[in-house]
């Protein structure tokens, strides 16, 4: 188990720190791998094996041809990933099966644990941001890749419901689950929206509500809107827009304000526990 500082982790889709580190891994299906570069925004969770941050290919990038393309093997040893793409294109095909992906920046991908992938990226550039999630515990085993949108519609959405420890049954926006069970412990992922007419939201759309994501740690990406968050242990304040990146600390309480007339995230939400029966 892994026990993280109860801070906040804030970044960017466009963060560009000085130095990108390449993305080396050890592929059991496929050998030591070097290919693309990362920019770490969280580095751990409060339990299981997490990081988040963005990866991009293109020119004069490890493993990339000279006009920036890639063509890669992987099969997510590491753990669950789970990413958005943020620019560039590329065709991805389930090795297993030949089911083939052409996917474009807005696209939300969850890749389970050791299911082989080819990548095929066009050049001259690809970006995206990842979240990387495992734990000790085995929970539910697939073998096919999980794709949707940033910008999908459902015609149901579902209130978001949890318990918060010290103040019971709480109910704020809606959710749209992309994917409701992980490789291992507790995994969920999709989007959440507030706004006129949405459970737990003001008439002009905005909420404000206290939050210690008790179901587990959280990684998001805000898509849409503006929204205000603060660390009430430490008070820190943060005036978040589209783009951002957030990674809130499991049991961290936090007051977060989506503001008029409508927000939307992607989130990541993991835990080691594994679902209750």
């Amino acid at each position: 188990m892994t026990t993280a500082t109860r801070t906040l982790f804030i970044g960017n889709r466009s963060f560009n720190p000085e130095h990108w580190e390449p993305f080396n891994w050890d592929d059991p299906l496929h050998g030591n791998q070097t290919y693309g570069e990362v920019a770490v925004i969280r580095p751990e969770g409060t339990s299981g094996s997490l990081m988040s941050g963005l990866w991009r290919t293109g020119r004069d990038i490890a493993g990339c041809e000279p006009d920036g393309s890639v063509d890669l093997k992987y099969s997510a040893p590491l753990g669950d990933e789970t990413m958005v793409i943020l620019e560039g294109s590329v065709l991805i095909t389930e090795r297993a099966s030949g089911r083939q992906h052409q996917i474009e920046a807005g696209t939300i991908l969850s890749h389970p644990k050791g299911v082989d992938l080819r990548w095929q990226i066009r050049s001259p550039f690809l970006k995206k941001m990842w979240v990387l999630w495992d734990s000790p515990q085995t929970a539910t085993k697939e073998d096919h890749l999980y794709v949707a949108n940033i910008s999908d519609n459902p015609p149901n959405w579902t209130p978001f419901e949890w318990v918060e420890p010290d103040a019971g049954p709480q109910v704020c926006g809606e959710t749209y689950i992309i994917r409701g069970t992980g490789s291992t412990g507790s995994y969920r992922c999709g989007l959440w929206r507030t706004g006129v007419g949405v459970p737990g939201c003001a008439p002009d759309g905005s909420a404000t509500v206290r939050y210690t994501a008790p179901l587990g740690d959280e990684m998001i990406l805000l898509l849409e809107g503006q929204a205000h968050l603060v660390n009430e242990e430490t008070g820190e304040e943060h005036d978040l827009k589209a783009g951002d990146i957030v990674g809130l600390p499991s049991g961290l309480p936090v007051t977060w304000t989506s503001k008029a007339p409508y927000v939307k995230k992607f989130f990541v939400i993991t835990n080691e526990a594994l679902p209750a029966s």
